[in-house]
């Protein structure tokens, strides 16, 4: 397999929980990229955390990366939110969250009176934001966004929940509406255009991720290798047999290993 550059998850590739512990042989493989001058995004889906603070943690475990190398939904968000006219916002996410939306500029309030719901990662979801959301989108004709398309999600102590993308599919079930609303993470358009800008390519590129129908599924679709990783949520039966999944590892540093590096182009 010739590679050009990658596309790197982080939650269950490089990272094992929120404290961001390194997963064995994560900052070694960052460190082999930077060596090489391979050319690296970290495609993340994580919405509890600015880009900035996720750069922080991950230096503060020995990643040898910079700002620019993360893309995470927090980098595309506002830019659309704005450009469609929302100035409000219910939120179902985290305080962190809520504080980068209103530094942004927005009303972030719990009140179905607004112009958007925005859906990301809550590990305080309940009844009160299901009421909440659904009356915004169904009464006050709120949109619906998502900050990521994730189908499943694993928490730190090792159990699976409804992703992002499967909590918003929820209320645009539930109010019959919405049904192609926008998402801010992998495999969205506008997340798409800044990775391969950052990239400056897309061809030879390979995706390595643990999510294999959003992530791998979805950018073989546009031409990349894909490499599955066996530390995250989904288990290596899952992904054998899939004709979308170019390479199994059970550590990234297998890969050097099995790939070609073309730096040339």
């Amino acid at each position: 397999m010739e590679i050009k550059g990658f596309l790197i998850d982080l939650d269950g590739v490089l990272t094992k929980d929120e404290k961001f512990s390194p997963i064995d042989g994560a900052v070694s493989f960052i460190k082999f990229l930077k060596k090489k001058n391979i050319p690296f995004v970290i495609a993340t889906s994580n919405s509890r955390f600015p880009p900035e603070e996720i750069c922080r943690k991950l230096k503060v475990h020995g990643f040898d990366i910079e700002i620019d190398n993360i893309i995470s939904p927090l980098v595309i968000a506002p830019e659309v939110l704005r450009r469609e006219g929302i100035k409000s916002l219910f939120v179902v996410g985290s305080e962190s969250l809520k504080d980068f939306l209103r530094r942004k500029g927005f009303k972030v309030i719990d009140s179905p009176e607004v112009d958007g719901i925005l859906i990301g990662l809550d590990k305080k979801f309940n009844f009160q934001k299901m009421k909440i959301g659904t009356t915004a989108l169904k009464i006050y004709g709120a949109k619906l966004y998502a900050l990521n398309n994730n189908i499943i999600s694993r928490d730190d102590d090792g159990l699976l929940f409804p992703g992002v993308g499967t909590v918003a599919r929820m209320f645009s079930q539930t109010c019959q509406c919405n049904r192609d609303f926008k998402h801010f993470g992998k495999m969205g358009e506008e997340y798409n255009r800044v990775v391969f800008e950052r990239l400056g390519k897309k061809e030879g590129v390979a995706m390595i991720s643990d999510d294999i129908f959003v992530d791998l599924k979805g950018y073989k679709t546009l031409g990349l290798k894909t490499i599955f990783v066996t530390t995250g949520k989904y288990a290596e039966k899952e992904a054998k047999d899939k004709d979308f999944v170019d390479m199994i590892v059970h550590n990234l540093m297998e890969i050097p290993d099995r790939i070609k590096i073309d730096t040339k182009n």
